[in-house]
């Protein structure tokens, strides 16, 4: 692959394009909700059972020239595959983010740039245009929300014939002896 050679465009399932320059100075707040086949759409993505529900709220404000804010909340029902027994498990999700938007000055940065990240800063995404796609935003925020081990309420292992350790039933070791002690009752005293 060479330089000059552009990634193919993956389709979205859920897509909110958002034109940045169509609102004044104080911004704008959104909200909408994923179709039936957005959600299932997501739900392959996913690979859960099913997304029953998944609605944005977010408000996007001019911050500087070229940098915009996005702060968005979503809610969604989730249902998944209990890691156990392979029963349905419901989870409701909600979770927030907040992301600086920058328009892009350079087309490409170079590899070997070393980049450093604080902690408390802000992500910060690049746009390569003037829209920003917040579905699918709120869409990666909602994958890293998704429990990656769900299980069921009462499942207990034996369902599989294993047993499920809790941290209460571990029982602590006791410290070994040292194989040397041995020795050293052997030895003579003089």
């Amino acid at each position: 692959m060479t330089q000059d050679d552009e990634i193919p465009e993956l389709p979205v399932e859920f897509s909110r394009p958002v034109d940045v320059t169509s609102f004044g100075s104080k911004g704008r707040h959104f909200k909408f909700q994923a179709t039936q086949g957005e959600r299932d759409a997501l739900a392959r993505r996913y690979c859960v059972l099913n997304v029953n529900d998944l609605s944005v709220d977010c408000k996007i404000t001019p911050s500087r020239k070229g940098s915009f804010k996005l702060g968005a909340t979503f809610n969604a029902n989730v249902t998944q595959s209990c890691g156990i027994s392979l029963e349905p498990v419901k989870e409701k999700i909600s979770g927030k983010f907040t992301l600086t938007l920058q328009q892009s000055t350079q087309q490409r940065r170079k590899e070997t740039a070393e980049i450093e990240f604080a902690a408390d800063e802000e992500d910060t995404e690049f746009m390569c245009s003037n829209f920003i796609d917040v579905g699918e935003m709120a869409a990666q925020h909602l994958s890293l929300e998704i429990n990656p081990y769900p299980r069921k309420q009462d499942s207990t292992g034996e369902e599989l014939g294993q047993k499920i350790i809790k941290e209460k039933d571990v029982v602590l070791e006791v410290e070994k002896k040292n194989p040397f002690a041995v020795l050293k009752s052997l030895k003579h005293k003089t």
